[in-house]
């Protein structure tokens, strides 16, 4: 686990923020081990494991840090980690009050699924989310066999492959459930792109949409304390949230299992973080965090922006 802490308003939260996430992309880690805590501490500072990586006791009173973490203390700490982890990760279990890795729910490791699979897999799953993006609904079998065709292989085959991998979600009868970041029925985060409607399955899906697209787009959601109206332009890359005290939280049931069972209808926008943590605190049975506007869409973009290639023939 990686933990920022900061007290509230530390002037250095930001810039130390951006230097954790540019050190730990650097050790090849996913940024999801990240926690952020807001509190009593010393600030800001950064544990890994619970060790604080200036050699400072983690369990000091809460005051400014004179000298915040430097690039080469985390990268030394991140560097012994990594080398005794497993699978070059960080420990994902996280705190009872963030949300929980277990199972890796949101599946950060997508992009590498999806790059690992044969070529005609590879091929089908890009057809598959291109239909959902020029068209904003799920392929008709018919599609999906002319993929499949395409492709050299067996439609229910391929389908069924891409499932193992949670790249899709079917149902019991083999009809699409999801194709993240795409759900084939409506939900409440609305997508448009380029004069298309599509559905996340969650917000942070909604978030890599226009990254793995290469677009830009228009999301609609809404707090589902309060049922206020969110908006997000992202436009040539750069996010402008409304209101621009939007936050995201990342919860999930602490399950294993496929994304859409264990974390999409609980990862959703909110007006500002008191509304987020009203709304966690009466569901205690989730594991869940609450994520600034920069770290959903570093995780969003580092989750799907790599699933389609842009270059290709056809290519939304």
């Amino acid at each position: 686990m990686v933990e920022l802490r900061a007290v509230p308003d530390c002037p250095n939260l930001v810039a130390t923020r951006d230097l954790l996430y540019a050190c730990v992309a650097e050790a090849g880690l996913p940024l999801s081990v990240i926690v952020e805590r807001i509190g009593d501490f010393p600030s800001p500072s950064v544990l890994v494991d619970g060790l604080d990586v200036t050699g400072a006791r983690p369990d000091a009173p809460a005051a400014c840090v004179l000298n915040p973490p430097t690039a080469a203390q985390i990268r030394a700490v991140l560097a012994g980690t990594t080398a005794t982890g497993q699978d070059n990760q960080v420990s994902p279990v996280l705190a009872p009050d963030h949300c929980s890795q277990v199972g890796d729910p949101i599946r950060t490791d997508r992009p590498a699924r999806a790059a690992a699979l044969p070529a005609p897999l590879r091929q089908v799953h890009q057809r598959v989310l291109r239909h959902f993006a020029s068209a904003g609904s799920s392929p008709s079998p018919q599609d999906l066999a002319a993929f499949a065709a395409d492709a050299g292989v067996d439609p229910i085959a391929a389908v069924s492959a891409l499932a193992a991998d949670d790249l899709v979600a079917v149902d019991n009868e083999g009809r699409l459930r999801a194709a993240y970041p795409f759900s084939p029925t409506p939900t409440d985060h609305a997508v448009d792109l380029n004069g298309v409607r599509a559905y996340a399955m969650c917000a942070i899906d909604a978030l890599g949409m226009p990254y793995m697209l290469g677009t830009n787009a228009t999301i609609h959601s809404r707090d589902p304390q309060t049922g206020a109206p969110i908006t997000v332009s992202v436009i040539d890359g750069a996010a402008v949230f409304q209101p621009d005290t939007a936050v995201v939280v990342y919860a999930a049931t602490g399950a294993t299992g496929r994304s859409v069972d264990t974390c999409c209808s609980t990862i959703n926008f909110f007006t500002d973080p008191t509304t987020a943590q009203a709304w966690i605190s009466t569901r205690p049975a989730l594991i869940a965090t609450v994520l600034d506007q920069t770290a959903a869409l570093t995780l969003g973009r580092e989750i799907f922006g790599p699933l389609v290639d842009t270059s290709a023939s056809g290519a939304p």
